[in-house]
């Protein structure tokens, strides 16, 4: 595990790691807000929006706290007054479905790990195995069932909680998609055009959660991704055969 104290980087070897998010009270409550420009179904529609939104000069920014939407850019709007005469502004030119999503937070999430009996608090931090693999297993679980190829990541996300943020190569990362989104008993020809659908899908969309600091997410918003936990020989033949190949337009 590696993590930046200061200037200075530190790192911790060990075989096992115990990784905890808790309620941490603040000493004064503390105002979290953001002007939502539009919510949406989709990426898709939510990317479209923003293009016209900073078309029309205001820079957008797409999140996904839970539908996806279009924020104005946070940086640009840091102040309440700023925000408020933002909404102010597009309400009276005919946006009324802008809003500012408002709360007051008394207690924020705060990560830690403990290794070797020592416990860490830090909002950020890398895993690296020797092996470029890492097991994972959730809650009071001890049997270690998920496994993954790569490095792992702690890191900040933009609603007050934190990510986890698997790194690995493209050709790794479909061993974990293929079998899962067409299911090991379909005819190879087949497996072989979703790897190049899998493939072509993911470099097409790694911009998705650019508010977050990474590229593409592990369930149904984007592409099913398990790891190497129920990797196929078939589809791993299929993703070796159509290795680099992606589908393009014009």
């Amino acid at each position: 595990v590696s993590f930046k104290t200061g200037s200075q980087t530190q790192t911790v070897t060990t075989d096992r790691l115990q990784i905890d998010i808790e309620m941490q009270a603040l000493p004064t409550p503390q105002l979290q807000e953001w002007v939502v420009l539009s919510t949406h179904r989709s990426f898709e529609s939510a990317e479209d929006s923003a293009t016209r939104w900073q078309a029309a000069g205001i820079n957008a920014e797409i999140a996904q706290p839970d539908a996806w939407q279009v924020w104005a850019k946070r940086e640009d709007y840091s102040s309440p007054v700023v925000r408020r005469l933002l909404i102010e502004n597009l309400h009276g030119a005919g946006y009324t479905n802008a809003f500012i999503d408002s709360r007051v937070v008394k207690a924020v999430p705060k990560v830690s790990f403990t290794a070797d009996g020592f416990k860490y608090a830090r909002d950020e931090f890398n895993i690296t195995s020797a092996n470029r693999r890492i097991q994972l297993a959730e809650g009071n679980r001890t049997s270690f069932r998920e496994l993954f190829a790569g490095d792992m990541k702690i890191q900040p996300n933009s609603y007050g909680n934190y990510t986890l943020v698997n790194q690995v190569p493209v050709e790794q990362y479909l061993r974990g998609v293929v079998p899962h989104e067409i299911g090991p008993g379909a005819p190879r020809r087949a497996i072989e055009a979703q790897a190049i659908l899998a493939r072509t899908y993911a470099l097409r969309n790694l911009r998705r959660f650019a508010v977050d600091d990474y590229e593409i997410c592990a369930d149904t918003n984007c592409q099913v991704y398990f790891g190497l936990a129920d990797v196929d020989a078939g589809s791993d033949a299929a993703i070796a055969a159509t290795a680099g190949q992606v589908l393009t337009y014009n």
